[in-house]
């Protein structure tokens, strides 16, 4: 991280002022040539025990907050006056700048919930599901108390609301039960994309709720530079991403209408399970899954033709040194999902095949390598282009985040978190559907945002589930490749620290996609900062 020459303000330090990385960038940019659009992040928090009051909560925050360690946490976007010894001169740019009188009576609040039997308080995984598909799933499944009516209506308020950017860029929202005898707590974390990918998720999880020292982010010590053939790859990539994706008729039109929320939860050692028996990885199960839900959501779709629909999944590009800063450090890789194919078991099989070969060809590695360099020079519209990359519908039909899981113990005043949802961004006009996979131990939870126009929406976690049990019961494939499976407590070589290893929401294919797009529409947008001096007369 560079250091600043000199601050021309004099009620902050250099210490307390850190640049933004290009990831932040280019989701500022967005938000600035957009305005009144956002995006953000979550997680839906679950702790067990008696419920957590506002004040010992707020209490238990303050204290965290004085750790050194949580001053990013009191970050806020400033613009301020740089001294750049290199340029001999001063210029104004935006930095994360520590705000000291951080106000918790703004950043933590209480959303009241109704009555239980003023709520419908069904599971939504279960009401989604409500049939012969739901039994079968049922002991897969999670507590039936997560997702029901109460939380999904709470949360579909919160996420409509935009994080505050003149303050440090998060909120936690308590989910007050009435009920003086609940015996669980929920909340929901949010914040900016600006500033945080899922693994800064992870990370302020961590320093809010962690009873240890010990962080596990599964985070590589290095990454590597790209061989020559893996740039080739690169390439080979970004032509792909050019091409349009298969048009699903069951989205019923353009997006439209506020993000709505579902989801289910399971053990990861199930997911574990049906890795081993079909010799894949827990990603390439979490993909499978996907597949055949939106089959099963949209059958009409995949009556003829077998071109595969195609999700855009986020890559962490982040290093171990990296692992206490909130900000962005991730790109993206599209993804074919092979929901034409009917058997289950083939289905996982050539996802699993499309997931090998983009981790041989050294995914994220070029953009580790350039990206910072480019993005110094490259203009606002490409680097809002970027950000906004999950948008381009025509060319990926969905994003799907897989943050693997992090390790507990969590708690909050003594209370144990026992559920850890995501929730990735999803721009509302501009998208149909995002699906996340975060976790605390061995406990995931997989939380669909789609918009409200969509069609059944809200059968989509349940059917998920029932993918999965479809993939447990089935026989893995003749000749599948038996590889050795890779599970979310990842200790990746770092070209294929990939796939498996991702966050919710991105720096959205940073070069491989958004910059030969950007290139194709005008060429120089990339070198517009360039001037080329007039030939001597």
């Amino acid at each position: 991280m560079a250091l600043l020459g000199a601050l021309r303000k004099t009620d902050y330090t250099p210490a307390h002022v850190r640049p933004l990385t290009p990831g932040d960038r280019a989701y500022l940019a967005f938000v600035d040539r957009n305005p009144g659009e956002y995006q953000n992040i979550g997680a839906l928090l679950f702790f067990d025990g008696p419920q957590v009051g506002i004040d010992e909560l707020r209490a238990h925050i303050a204290e965290r907050l004085r750790d050194p360690r949580a001053r990013m946490l009191t970050d806020r976007l400033e613009t301020v006056t740089i001294w750049s010894p290199e340029r001999g001169s001063s210029a104004k740019e935006t930095r994360w700048v520590s705000d000291p009188g951080v106000d918790l009576d703004h950043h933590i609040v209480v959303v009241d919930l109704p009555p239980a039997d003023a709520g419908a308080g069904a599971d939504a995984g279960a009401g989604a599901g409500a049939g012969e598909g739901a039994d079968a799933a049922a002991h897969i499944g999670g507590d039936p108390g997560f997702g029901d009516a109460r939380l999904q209506a709470a949360v579909d308020d919160i996420v409509s609301r935009p994080v505050d950017m003149t303050r440090p860029p998060w909120m936690l929202y308590l989910l007050r039960d009435p009920d003086p005898a609940a015996t669980r707590t929920a909340m929901v974390y949010r914040s900016s994309h600006i500033q945080q990918d899922g693994m800064a998720l992870y990370r302020v999880m961590y320093l809010l709720f962690g009873e240890s020292d010990r962080i596990d982010l599964g985070l590589p010590e290095t990454i590597r530079r790209p061989r020559p053939v893996e740039y080739a790859k690169f390439v080979s990539r970004g032509i792909g991403c050019l091409l349009p994706t298969r048009r699903l008729a069951g989205w019923g039109g353009p997006p439209s209408g506020p993000a709505r929320h579902s989801w289910v939860t399971t053990e990861l050692s199930t997911l574990r399970s049906i890795a081993r028996q079909h010799g894949v990885t827990v990603n390439d199960v979490y993909l499978a899954a996907l597949a055949g839900a939106l089959r099963a959501w949209s059958p009409a779709d995949w009556e003829s033709g077998s071109r595969p629909v195609h999700a855009l999944m986020p890559v962490s590009i982040r290093t171990l040194a990296e692992q206490d800063v909130l900000s962005n450090y991730n790109t993206g890789v599209r993804v074919p999902l092979y929901c034409g194919e009917p058997d289950p078991a083939r289905r996982l099989a050539r996802i699993a095949e499309a997931t090998a070969r983009m981790k041989k060809g050294g995914l994220g590695l070029v953009e580790r390598a350039h990206f910072p360099a480019m993005a110094r020079f490259a203009s606002k519209r490409m680097l809002a282009s970027v950000g906004s990359y999950p948008t381009q519908i025509s060319k990926m039909a969905l994003v799907a985040t897989n943050a693997r899981t992090i390790r507990g113990p969590l708690s909050v005043a003594g209370r144990r978190m026992t559920g850890l949802i995501g929730m990735g961004p999803l721009l509302v006009g501009r998208q149909h559907l995002a699906v996340a996979m975060f976790g605390v131990d061995d406990r995931v939870g997989v939380m669909v945002v789609a918009s409200d126009s969509v069609p059944n929406h809200d059968r989509f976690a349940q059917l998920w589930l029932d993918e999965l049990a479809a993939l447990r019961d089935s026989s893995p494939c003749d000749g599948a490749p038996r590889a050795r499976v890779t599970v979310p407590a990842q200790r990746l070589p770092t070209a294929a620290a990939a796939v498996t290893a991702m966050m919710t929401g991105t720096v959205s294919g940073a070069v491989s996609g958004a910059v030969t797009g950007v290139v194709a529409r005008d060429p120089g947008g990339l070198l517009r900062p360039w001037r080329r001096r007039p030939a001597a007369a």
